[in-house]
């Protein structure tokens, strides 16, 4: 790498070449700048109004800029996104708020050039480009305006510095952006030129502070232009002119920008002037891996479905039952690619923008007009008309789509679509990734390893060897087994390392399903997994917003496919066994039961000890990470003692003994890590391996503990969903007892509970009880309130809190989709249809464990009312009766007559079903045993 000096000259500088100073190098001849860009920053005032993304492109495109810095965006969240030939890059709030916001956009040939974006916050976003012959750093900033104080200034220099330090010393870096700062006119030390504009005040003082600090210049102030390309701010009254934008770059590649200067004829309803500059730079071309996408749903087709049947035929050609099992697999793989490649490909669907050739025309025309206010007026005003009526007239274009996928009963294409319109679509967001000391990780080799060592610690266990099972027993694997299993199977999930669809396996028949079905058998006799199935990938999902650190993401597991329709036969076989060892305690992963039965258990069994003045000590217990801390030799000694057949043990423990597991990041993986506790995410055998743990730790635990509520005679002390634990007793001595003890065991079994998150509870109508209970000397928090499963549980066991909160969540998910609920071009049947799907489920949840009174049905009611309300645009200034709504709506009152009729078919499907709903039943109906 070259040695850069700079000799400053008398200070004044040509606005092409190097500002204020010649390069100093005995190897200049050797760098050779081989492109010239365009880079812009420019305050926008928001980019959250219609058209403002299409105009900022279309300026773009006038002034041929081909990166775009945006101050004040106004985009909430993190994230990329298309616009035409255009990619959006976008920081914003964690709140979803409209305000503030910084990003790029950046035309898409040179996107190609993107290395990383990191959104550090909603007033710091980094963009880094691969480029020759050193890489670029853009940092684009909006900093607090005067109404905030010096300290949220100083904070964000703080953050800007602390990215500075993790960057690379020889690259280039340029920090650029609204600083609302002034620096005034006249040269000011080394980092400052002489083309300043006005007064420097003391935003100016702490920004040439921080200049000075890094080694920045101040290019803007480097290069002579008349006034009219110095200023970056207009005041309304169009008298007052500022410059308070700026562009800083390190001083050693000062001489790669050419010219910087302001253009005050571009035009996007902004008090400010886009500051353009011209840097000397080669970009380079990031090779990414792309990842190959089918279109599955072209098997609907009969045609498309025959043809792919007839391609697959060609897997027993050659094919020997000697084969080895990595042999099979292989030609498999590759049969289905060819199949994927000639028949399976997406059409490409262009979507359609509802912005037109005649908005585009006329925000030009505005442009031009920008120094006449009157006529400027004007032409926006004609601007926004001609907006509103594109976006209705796509709206009316959604709604008939709507419609037809209504009409042809695709509830797939419905629900897309609904979602498109209400503007709830996802798009693809960033995330920014902090070490273990807060440092945020920038390399993508680094983000890599910090991955893999977050992976490896989680599943860090002293493990046994891999236990010595003696028994050979298991019947073959049927033709019928495989056929049940692949029926079952769900579409559109997400492929595994193999790349194998379930979609396709699917259309498997006759021959070919017997060839699977001796592939299968091989493995099962000799108990070896394929390399390809001991292989998962993990994809992150940050947990809530602004996740930085690895533990604030969920790690979701990807597996073949191949693999989960092999293990659903297993299940098949051991589902029985398994569910026979796990009480009637446990509502998690079992049959025919689930939340809904855990809620009305817990809510019927404490009101009941609550009529009868039975006190309620209780604890939810919160497990950390109880699925990743599942210790493997004590989960196969719990299945061998469940009675498993010889060969079923043989796979679960050699697929747990071999299992090798990589995170994918943007299309790249790391290192494999070998995963040595925890059960597998995303198998199908894991929850039924988990109930029969937990049920294990449970067993011991309690196993002659004579504590708990007495109901008919019997003691019970816990109800569970899962790893969601709630342990209860009649007494705060007997409940201490009792969470000694499932702490003891949970951790002799590898989990700990979650002393911070677990919390008690004491459900009485005394109000003088006092007390707390204690795990390892530390006491737990009492709370008054607590959600559990979704749903509220308080000391007063008042259930018109619930409803409330039901209410309320229904409300927010109602308004979320305001635009398809208030739209005028959809029948009301659909509007119907989408209400029960998308609000009606969300008030309902838990509903058959609810007690109503009168006034939570008339909260009800009125709730139901302003539904319909809103549907039909009525305004609450109208004097329109319910009577009236109900004749519009062309309905009768439905929510609270649904709420009475589940509650009725509930207790009667309990009441029907003893063996299956013993503890329901004796909740209900049971003797539950008073003081004394």
């Amino acid at each position: 790498m070259a040695t850069l000096s700079t000799k400053f000259n008398s200070g004044v500088s040509s606005s092409i070449g190097s500002p204020g100073g010649t390069v100093v190098s005995e190897d200049m001849d050797k760098i050779k700048w081989q492109k010239q860009i365009k880079i812009a920053t420019w305050n926008v005032k928001t980019m959250s109004q219609a058209g403002k993304i299409n105009n900022a492109i279309k300026e773009m495109q006038r002034m041929k800029l081909d990166i775009l810095g945006i101050s004040e965006m106004r985009w909430p969240g993190t994230g990329i996104k298309n616009e035409d030939d255009y990619t959006v890059y976008y920081s914003g709030t964690t709140d979803n708020t409209y305000k503030y916001g910084v990003g790029f956009i950046i035309e898409k040939e040179m996107a190609k050039c993107v290395k990383n974006f990191i959104p550090l916050t909603e007033r710091i976003a980094l963009l880094q480009l691969n480029s020759k012959p050193v890489n670029i750093n853009l940092i684009q900033i909006y900093a607090p305006t005067t109404d905030h104080g010096d300290e949220e200034v100083e904070q964000l220099y703080s953050q800007v510095s602390k990215i500075i330090q993790t960057l690379p010393k020889h690259e280039i870096m340029m920090i650029m952006g609204d600083f609302n700062a002034k620096l005034g006119k006249g040269r000011m030390g080394e980092h400052i030129g002489d083309w300043g504009l006005g007064e420097r005040n003391d935003r100016g003082d702490m920004l040439s502070t921080f200049a000075a600090e890094h080694n920045l210049i101040v290019s803007n102030t480097f290069f002579q232009h008349r006034t009219s390309r110095l200023y970056t701010w207009k005041s309304p009254d169009r008298r007052t002119r500022n410059q308070i934008d700026f562009v800083l770059i390190n001083q050693r590649f000062r001489n790669s920008i050419t010219d910087m200067r302001t253009y005050p004829g571009a035009d996007i309803r902004s008090d400010h002037n886009p500051l353009i500059g011209n840097i000397r730079i080669r970009l380079k071309k990031v090779a990414k891996k792309q990842v190959k996408r089918y279109d599955y749903r072209k098997l609907k087709d009969t045609n498309t479905k025959n043809i792919v049947k007839r391609k697959l035929e060609t897997i027993l050609q050659g094919q020997e039952n000697e084969t080895a099992v990595d042999d099979d697999l292989k030609s498999l793989q590759n049969v289905i690619k060819k199949v994927q490649e000639e028949h399976l490909k997406p059409d490409k669907n262009m979507r359609k923008s509802w912005m037109t050739e005649e908005i585009l025309e006329l925000m030009e025309i505005r442009r031009i007009h920008k120094n006449n206010p009157t006529l400027y007026k004007a032409i926006q005003k004609q601007v926004r008309i001609k907006i509103r009526s594109a976006k209705e007239a796509e709206k009316l274009e959604k709604c008939i789509e709507i419609e037809i996928c209504q009409a042809k009963f695709d509830s797939f294409n419905l629900h897309k679509k609904v979602k498109e319109m209400a503007g709830i679509t996802k798009r693809k967001t960033i995330n920014v990734l902090t070490d273990e000391q807060g440092i945020v990780v920038l390399d993508k080799e680094n983000i890599k390893k910090t991955w893999e060592q977050y992976i490896k610690e989680l599943f860090h266990d002293v493990r046994t060897d891999p236990p010595t099972i003696d028994k050979h027993d298991g019947p073959q694997i049927l033709k019928s087994e495989i056929e049940v299993a692949l029926k079952n199977a769900k579409d559109r999930k997400a492929l595994g390392p193999d790349e194998i669809p379930v979609e396709i396996l699917k259309l498997l028949e006759g021959e070919n399903m017997e060839w699977l079905a001796r592939l299968f058998n091989k493995i099962y006799d000799s108990g070896i997994i394929p390399q390809e199935w001991i292989k998962s990938e993990f994809v992150i999902l940050p947990k809530k917003p602004n996740a930085r650190k690895c533990s604030d993401f969920r790690t979701i597991s990807l597996m073949s496919h191949l693999l989960k329709i092999f293990l659903k036969v297993i299940h098949g076989r051991i589902f029985k066994l398994c569910e026979e060892q796990v009480s009637e305690s446990q509502f998690g992963f079992r049959r025919a039961v689930g939340t809904r039965e855990a809620l009305f258990s817990i809510q019927v069994l404490f009101q009941r000890c609550r009529d009868v003045n039975c006190d309620i000590y209780a604890c939810f217990v919160d497990y950390q990470k109880a699925f990743d801390r599942v210790q493997h030799s004590k989960m196969i000694k719990a299945l061998q003692e469940t009675g498993l057949d010889g060969k079923d043990l043989k796979i679960i423990a050699n697929l747990y003994w071999n299992q090798v597991s990589s995170v994918k990041l943007e299309g790249e993986n790391t290192n494999n890590v070998q995963i040595l506790r925890g059960v597998r995410q995303g198998c199908v055998l894991s929850p039924v391996i988990f109930n029969v743990y937990s049920e294990h730790i449970l067993k011991e635990a309690l196993q002659d503990m004579e504590a708990g509520i007495l109901l008919n005679g019997e003691r019970i002390n816990n109800i569970r969903y899962a790893d969601d634990t709630v342990i209860f007793a009649d007494s705060f001595e007997s409940l201490q007892n009792l969470m000694d003890r499932v702490t003891l065991y949970s951790r002799k079994y590898g989990l700990d509970v979650n002393i911070s998150k677990t919390k008690c509870m004491v459900i009485s109508k005394k109000q003088d009880i006092y007390g707390t209970i204690f795990i390892d000397g530390t006491p737990l928090e009492r709370v008054k309130q607590y959600t559990y499963l979704g749903t509220n549980v308080n000391d007063d066991w008042d259930h018109s809190r619930e409803i409330r909160i039901r209410i309320e969540k229904a409300r927010a998910a109602f308004i979320k989709m305001k635009k398809v609920f208030t739209s005028h071009d959809l029948q009301l049947s659909t509007k119907l249809r989408l209400l029960r799907c998308y609000v009606f489920s969300i008030l309902f949840y838990g509903v058959e464990s609810w007690t109503l009174t009168e006034a939570s049905s008339k909260k009800l009611d009125a709730f139901e009312m302003w539904l319909y309300r809103r549907i039909l645009r009525i305004p609450w200034t109208a004097k329109v009766t319910n009577k009236d709504v109900l004749r519009r709506m062309k309905k009768e009152m439905e929510v609270l007559n649904t709420v009475k009729v589940r509650k009725l078919q509930y207790l009667g499907h309990i009441m029907r079903n003893e063996n299956r709903y013993f503890l329901l039943q004796n909740s209900i109906q049971g003797k539950v045993y008073g003081p004394g």
